[in-house]
């Protein structure tokens, strides 16, 4: 069981969505194509200090999606990758930390 703290309780919203990261919100550009560029390139610094210029695509609409089920839920992101990926997408995808919380 996991231990949710709410921070929207006082709005009396009390139920979370949760959305995984990866194919979902956001999809890592592999391979890169000329003619269908990545949505955005982002620094990637990994564990090892090592940084990478990695493409990202951000689903369409994503950010309205975000906004609309704000209204009613919490929201929160899964990912099976690390922690140092993730945050760096997700303040792209959400710079202000409104959205994700």
């Amino acid at each position: 069981m996991i231990d949710f703290q709410f921070k929207k309780k006082d709005k009396g919203i009390n139920k979370l969505l949760i959305f995984d990261l990866d194919e979902t919100l956001a999809h890592y550009v592999r391979q890169e194509n000329p003619d269908r560029p990545p949505d955005v390139h982002l620094n990637i610094t990994l564990q090892s200090g090592k940084t990478l210029r990695a493409g990202f695509n951000v689903r369409p609409f994503t950010v309205k999606l975000l906004e609309a089920v704000n209204k009613h839920y919490e929201v929160a992101v899964f990912t099976a990758s690390h922690k140092w990926y993730a945050d760096v997408i997700l303040d792209y995808i959400d710079p202000k930390g409104s959205l994700i919380q």
